[in-house]
């Protein structure tokens, strides 16, 4: 593990994607080690990576959001959330809030989320008088809700490495996100109060509902997975089967905002996007192959009960350790190093699994507003032209009820595992 893990540390030091980390690590690792007879089943084992059938769920969500994402989309469902809490002291603030948990439920991703309402409200904000680098802070923060609303693509690639129920993972999201929105919503409101923010006119209840009527059928789309899914109609990977051709259906029938243009422009955004994600995917599996041949996993759990026994001094542990990781790394590639250990661990604990993964992911999603890497921050900062820096130290109490929320989500389960209950979800 020693060459592995040199290996890895200057491939990342230098810069290169996670991806060609990963590859070159292991064929160093092999070839530093003497195993060199492993390297004739590397493609083999790269390829039954990417062969499992509930990965075909990632194309087709990403397909689904990209189709959602035209006609003036996110207009729509800022729009009906400023209608409904704008009213309210620093409203543009929790407009932005609810946006990000609205249209989180289109894009499943957490850097299209921050993009797409970075460029709509931040503009809005400053011509009202809030603070740029708060406001880009605020959507920066309130975009990790993205990959907790279904569709998530986190929680996709999570099932898939653990073996994990999606269809419950993806259900178990939703209340961590909701709590996380309710805890921003709070701390802008304050935020709001204490520097004056201003409240947009209180808009009439035909306008709230007309405003209402025009984003329904774009609430929806987690609707129906979620429907689906709980009623058995179809399964996760089924359900973003069915989320492409309704999102093909509502741009073209409804919106009347696809044109071949547009539509070959989504296909092209899901290749790239696709190709990038399954190319993780099976480097992943040879890193899981050399986590088996080094047992890893059972060296983890070893180390960390050799410190302590108490179940909630290792998780604190873990979490540590992923909040570290997510500093440096994006969210797959914390998830492909990450979840052999943390199954055993998880086992060894007498974990739920869908418990371990909500909190896993949402570990891992801090990573995307806490520097260095903080794609989030990146992407609102390019897209206010404002210094990363500046929204990053904005961004830290946010960061904090982020934290708050991880505990919470930690130390009591029933907050993920409640809703795929109630609503009887299936393994």
């Amino acid at each position: 593990m020693i060459w592995l893990g040199s290996i890895f540390v200057l491939t990342l030091a230098l810069g290169m994607p996670i991806a060609f980390v990963l590859g070159i690590s292991a064929l160093g690792y092999f070839y530093f080690t003497g195993q060199t007879q492993f390297l004739i089943v590397l493609p083999q084992r790269m390829l039954a990576g990417m062969d499992m059938f509930v990965l075909l769920a990632i194309p087709l969500f990403v397909l689904a959001g990209a189709i959602m994402d035209v006609g003036g989309l996110t207009r729509r469902l800022i729009g009906f959330a400023n209608s409904v809490v704008g009213r309210f002291r620093g409203g543009l603030s929790l407009t932005a809030v609810w946006g990000c948990f609205l249209f989180g439920g289109v894009s499943g991703s957490a850097a299209a989320d921050a993009a797409a309402i970075g460029t709509v409200m931040v503009p809005d904000m400053k011509r009202q008088g809030y603070d740029v680098d708060y406001s880009a802070a605020l959507i920066a923060v309130s975009s990790l809700m993205a990959p907790l609303v279904p569709p998530s693509i986190a929680m996709i690639i999570y099932g898939a490495l653990s073996g994990t129920s999606i269809s419950q993972l993806l259900v178990a999201g939703l209340a961590p996100g909701f709590m996380l929105a309710v805890f921003l919503s709070a701390y802008a409101v304050w935020v709001a109060h204490r520097r004056g923010y201003p409240k947009a006119a209180r808009q009439s209840l035909a306008s709230i509902l007309r405003g209402c009527w025009q984003s329904v059928p774009v609430m929806l789309l987690p609707v129906i997975i979620v429907v689906g899914i709980r009623g058995g109609i179809f399964t996760a990977t089924e359900a973003a089967a069915v989320a492409a051709i309704y999102a093909l259906v509502i741009a073209t029938v409804v919106y009347r905002a696809m044109s071949w243009k547009f539509l070959k422009e989504a296909f092209v955004a899901t290749a790239i996007i696709t190709s990038a994600i399954y190319f993780l995917v099976a480097v992943a599996n040879v890193a899981g192959f050399i986590f088996a041949i080094e047992q890893l996993p059972q060296k983890t759990v070893a180390l960390l009960t050799g410190v302590s026994d108490n179940k909630y001094v290792i998780l604190l542990m873990v979490n540590l350790i992923l909040l570290f990781l997510g500093m440096f790394l994006d969210t797959i590639g914390v998830l492909i190093l990450t979840v052999p250990a943390l199954m055993a661990i998880g086992n060894m604990l007498g974990l739920e699994p869908v418990h371990l993964g909500v909190m896993v992911v949402f570990n891992v999603l801090v990573g995307f507003v806490t520097p260095p890497v903080g794609l989030c921050l990146f992407v609102i900062a390019g897209v206010t032209g404002r210094p990363m820096e500046r929204i990053a130290s904005r961004a830290l109490p946010m960061i904090g009820i982020a934290l708050i929320v991880l505990a919470l989500i930690t130390v009591f389960p029933e907050i993920s595992l409640f809703l795929p209950r109630v609503l009887g979800v299936a393994g």
